[in-house]
């Protein structure tokens, strides 16, 4: 029996996969977006919603049929110097907005069964070293953001919801996110990792991703965390090591913190030089079958 699937952050690279999943296998997608000009990545078959999250009359009138809501909104993270300014875009666009829509699912007489709510690796705190779902949170920025996120979707499990938050590390995608961003460089014959390299990355595939979606969809024995990590992390020499080989280009020019630093200031610290060593060991004893479990393995599909 085909499923109600309402999506926030849509139009998002995981929203967008995860619609032509669902769409693809015969559900009916709610996808909800908050910007018309990101609609495009969407399937033709999916319901569009433009979201004003505080209109919260319109937002229960949407997710009347649905059974299940996928949380993935918020503005990005990479790329973007944190200004002040935008710290208080990344905070109102995860944990304001998440607060919106779920004081107007209270708001409804039938309510959905599933709440699925994104939160980031972050949530560890740089350097974070073989980290699991029982580990502490962090102190940094990044880390009490992924906090402040999860406290706004736990009203869900209140609500009568199965609630399931998902703590994702970097996505990687051939065409969007940030492996395109990690691969310009050798592209131009100017490769190489940032220093220290020894710093770790915690990864998924876009398809285990969506996979491991479904699956928190699916699967009414999943909840509470869940990391959202490859079983293998790599440190970022290695991962560079492996686009330069998938690429045929040298691996040779490291980047220098201080570059780093002055181009993206702390944004540069939690993301480029910093990093996490996460891995799930919930999704291990529930032996979700990642399909792509290794760096070289996700990089050979990719490319």
């Amino acid at each position: 029996m085909p499923r109600h699937i309402a999506i926030t952050g849509a139009s998002g690279l995981i929203g967008s996969a995860l619609s032509h999943a669902l769409i693809g296998r015969g559900d009916h997608v709610v996808a909800f977006t908050r910007n018309p000009q990101h609609q495009g990545t969407l399937p033709a078959a999916a319901q569009r919603i433009l979201w004003n999250p505080r209109d919260s009359q319109a937002t229960a009138t949407a997710l009347a049929d649905c059974d299940t809501i996928v949380n993935l909104v918020g503005a990005s993270i990479a790329g973007t110097r944190w200004t002040p300014a935008y710290k208080q875009l990344l905070t109102t666009s995860r944990v304001a907005s998440t607060q919106q829509l779920l004081a107007a699912v209270a708001q409804m007489p039938h309510k959905p069964t599933t709440f699925i709510s994104s939160s980031g690796a972050g949530y560890y705190g740089i350097n974070a070293i073989a980290t699991t779902e029982t580990a502490p949170a962090g102190i940094d920025f990044l880390a009490k953001l992924c906090v402040d996120w999860e406290s706004a979707a736990a009203p869900a499990a209140t609500l009568g919801m199965r609630s399931v938050i998902l703590r994702t590390g970097v996505v990687l995608d051939s065409t969007s996110g940030a492996l395109p961003l990690m691969a310009l460089p050798f592209r131009f014959f100017v490769g190489g990792p940032v220093l220290p390299g020894t710093q770790m990355i915690s990864w998924i595939h876009i398809t285990d991703m969506v996979q491991l979606l479904l699956w928190a969809i699916d699967n009414d024995h999943a909840t509470g965390v869940y990391n959202a990590c490859a079983p293998h992390p790599v440190s970022n020499r290695t991962l560079s090591s492996a686009i330069a080989q998938r690429l045929n280009r040298p691996s040779w020019m490291p980047v220098p913190q201080f570059a780093l630093q002055l181009l993206f200031g702390e944004m540069a610290d939690a993301l480029l030089i910093g990093g996490q060593s996460v891995t799930s060991t919930r999704l291990a004893d529930a032996e979700f079958p990642f399909r792509h479990p290794t760096i070289d393995a996700a990089l050979a599909n990719l490319w």
